[in-house]
């Protein structure tokens, strides 16, 4: 396989075609060559991903608590996330896997490809270092990074994701007023968990105020754990 075509899709080609190789070469096929495999350079990568991409949302999202910047984090570094962006490099056609793991269908395993990509980046900072790693990355990422923009907006699918992760139930929204004509109305709705009022809002739409419920919610829910750690700090707990 021409690796040029990937280093063409990359953007980026290895002065050291040795380094490049090492990162394409899954263990399985390191074991029988003799040769190093990619695990240390993804274990590298993995640490620069995640950098880049807390760099990024830190200094794009300077409203949002650390919690909410996790959450981001954590969808957009997934191994999901990873191995989707290395399907559409076509990444699996490189690798370099071992004759007992060549079965049809390895080549596309999530695990396999979010490793490899992984391991390029700790290949590329390796040889020409954080600047040009980082730039690779934030092209690569450039769609889902600005569609993070618009999925931290989207208040009532973080709370939802929250109080399941939290209580393992569903928040509950309530219509308290509708306020004006139809051609001009207000919406007043609140949500609960567990029972308690935890955000209220109001808007020209039911969906709206339920946004803005769910936002102060969120934001509640944050207050909450914070203080949660500080009680556990002081505590010793």
């Amino acid at each position: 396989m021409d690796r040029h075509r990937l280093q063409d899709r990359l953007q980026y080609h290895f002065q050291d075609q040795s380094l490049l190789g090492q990162a394409l070469r899954h263990e399985s096929y390191a074991q029988e060559s003799e040769e190093s495999s990619q695990e240390r350079l993804e274990f590298l990568g993995d640490s620069i991903l995640g950098a880049v991409v807390a760099g990024f949302l830190f200094r794009h999202y300077s409203e949002l608590p650390e919690g909410r910047l996790a959450q981001m984090k954590a969808s957009l570094v997934s191994t999901e996330q990873l191995a989707e962006k290395a399907r559409q490099l076509e990444l699996g056609d490189f690798v370099e896997l071992g004759r007992g793991q060549q079965q049809e269908g390895n080549r596309q395993r999530a695990n396999l490809l979010a490793d490899t990509l992984e391991a390029l980046f700790g290949a590329v900072y390796l040889e020409a270092g954080f600047d040009t790693v980082e730039g690779l990355i934030l092209r690569l990422f450039e769609p889902e990074l600005k569609a993070a923009g618009e999925w931290r907006k989207d208040y009532k699918s973080s709370l939802q994701e929250e109080a399941q992760r939290l209580f393992q139930e569903l928040p509950e929204y309530q219509v308290l007023e509708e306020i004006g004509p139809p051609h001009d109305r207000t919406f007043v709705v609140q949500v609960s968990l567990q029972g308690r009022v935890c955000g209220q809002g109001s808007g020209r739409s039911k969906r709206d105020a339920g946004q803005k419920a769910a936002e102060q919610a969120l934001l509640h829910l944050e207050g909450a754990d914070q203080e949660q750690g500080e009680e556990a700090t002081r505590t010793g707990g």
